[in-house]
Order: structure tokens, then sequence, then C-alpha cells
């Protein structure tokens, strides 16, 4: 099975229907592809990287990052219990794995530890969390992966795939957000995959980059589903109007992809740094997909 195409599969799907509460507007993004050339690339570092990092940790603390890396707002986009973020969850996952080696990982322990830190923080969706960070330990599934990744024992699509099947923290998401956003980082922080997964990934799909799209009008919604979206009222999960925000965000980050000959990871680094330029609502549904 194609796994990544199958999530290209079920956008097409969701968006080809005889009403639609979202639409893909080909001027716009063809004018934020013009854009986008004439800004340039974005380095989603910003050049502030250490040299010596050890591959295989940065390897496992991706996959953690990955695996928890959803739902930070709670009843609104702009209320965040205790002020966490995406970058705050980094910042925890790196105190956990500070002065750590291959050696003297034990990483069950560290896993209990960030949990702990979670909990202290309050972090919204802490049980799915809990559950998504012990399901790495079960039977050392992510050091064996991170292993897998770092040895390069399998082509980048294998890989890929194999993600997908030891994890079903990763595998449940039907648009397979966390997982492309994985990989996405590793080739933001080693340049892997840039002639094979970079090509062929769909955008992670999240809440942040629907919202800019929406912004630069490369994707219009419905009037009731603005109405929702800006009056920060629940989409329900899996409904039809939230799984076309999504479906709609993969393939409009996909022709951008193509009329730019960007990598998905480039197209996705300058759309999600550009999400504080609209101070408008994100759509808002309780999910640990993203």
């Amino acid at each position: 099975m194609d796994i990544i195409q199958s999530v290209f599969g079920v956008a097409n799907n969701a968006l080809n229907r005889k009403s639609n509460f979202v639409y893909i507007n080909e001027d716009n993004v063809n004018a934020l592809a013009d854009k986008m050339k004439a800004d340039g690339k974005v380095d989603f570092f910003g050049g502030d990287q250490e040299e010596d990092m050890n591959t295989y940790i940065e390897i496992l603390k991706e996959l953690i990052a990955s695996s928890i890396n959803y739902c930070y707002w709670y009843g609104a986009h702009d209320i965040r219990p205790n002020g966490v973020s995406s970058t705050s969850m980094y910042d925890n996952v790196n105190e956990v794995f500070e002065g750590v080696d291959h050696q003297a990982l034990n990483l069950e322990k560290r896993i209990e530890g960030l949990i702990e830190i979670l909990s202290e923080n309050r972090y919204p969706l802490l049980e799915e969390r809990k559950r998504h960070l012990r399901e790495l330990c079960e039977d050392r599934k992510a050091e064996v992966f991170a292993n897998m990744v770092n040895d390069q024992a399998l082509p980048p699509v294998e890989l890929f795939n194999e993600m997908v099947i030891r994890f079903q923290g990763f595998a449940s998401d039907i648009f397979l957000k966390r997982a492309s956003l994985f990989f996405i980082q590793l080739y933001r922080k080693f340049g892997w995959y840039e002639d094979n997964l970079m090509n062929i990934l769909h955008v992670p799909a999240d809440y942040q980059v629907p919202k800019i799209l929406r912004y630069f009008n490369c994707i219009n919604y419905s009037d009731k589903l603005s109405k929702k979206i800006d009056n920060s009222q629940l989409i329900e999960k899996h409904s039809l109007e939230e799984i076309q925000i999504r479906a709609a965000t993969i393939i409009a980050c996909t022709k951008l992809q193509m009329k730019l000959g960007w990598t998905i990871a480039d197209i996705d680094t300058y759309l999600w740094t550009k999400r504080k330029e609209s101070d408008k609502p994100f759509h808002l549904t309780i999910t640990s997909d993203y």
C-alpha cells in the first residue's frame, strides 16, 4: 500500500463533493507562489543550530516531540494554559535529554520525567499525550526505529511506512500530520530526504497553515464555516468541515510546491513562519491529530 499517496487520495475525495465548505482559489494560489518566489525560502531555524549534535539522540527527540505536537489551546485560539506551545514542548523535551548520551539513555525514565513536566504545566489533552509517549517505550519501539532511521536501514519511503505501521499514535490521523512533520524536521536539521520524501510528502495539515492560506485567500470557506471559525465555535473532529479544511490545505500546498519547485518542507516553513501576520482565529477542533 502506498501510504503517502493514500493521504492525497483522501484529501481529493473530501473535496470532490457536490456541496463544499472549503474551496481552493487557483488565482490566489498562483499569486502567493509569485510572492513566495520573490521573498525566497525561509530558514526554519534561522541559522541557530548546534553543529555537534548527536544524530541518534536528535532523532529520538524529534520522534518524541512529533508524537505530542498537537492542541495547545483551550477554549479559544488565544487561550494557552501556562503559555504552553510547540516551543515550550520542545524546551521540555530538551530539558529531559540534557546531558544524555547514547550509552546512558534510559528512555523510559526520561519519558516519565517528560510526562511529569507536561502534567505540572497542565498541557491540554494530557491523557492522550501520556498514552502517545508511553507507546514509544513499548518493546523499545522508539529506540529500534530511531536506530533504523539513523542507520538508513530502509529507503525513505519504507521508513515512513514503517513508522505508520509501528506507532498507532501516528497512524491514527488519516492525514498523518505528525508523521509527515517528523521527517520534515529531520530534513530541516540534517538536510536528509531532499531528493525523495520532500518531493512526495504532504504538508503537515494543522491549525496554523490553513489559517495563513485563508489569510492569503488561497482557500475560502463558506459563510457558515467562516462564522464558526471567526466566533471560536468548535468544529467537530472528523466532520466534513474539518477534513475539508485540512484536505484543501494539503492540496493547495502541493499546488504551491509544483509551481515553485520547492520541497514540501520549504512550503510549510514559509507558511508557518507567516502565521503571526494574521490575528484571525484558526479553526478549533479538539484532537490529537494536530
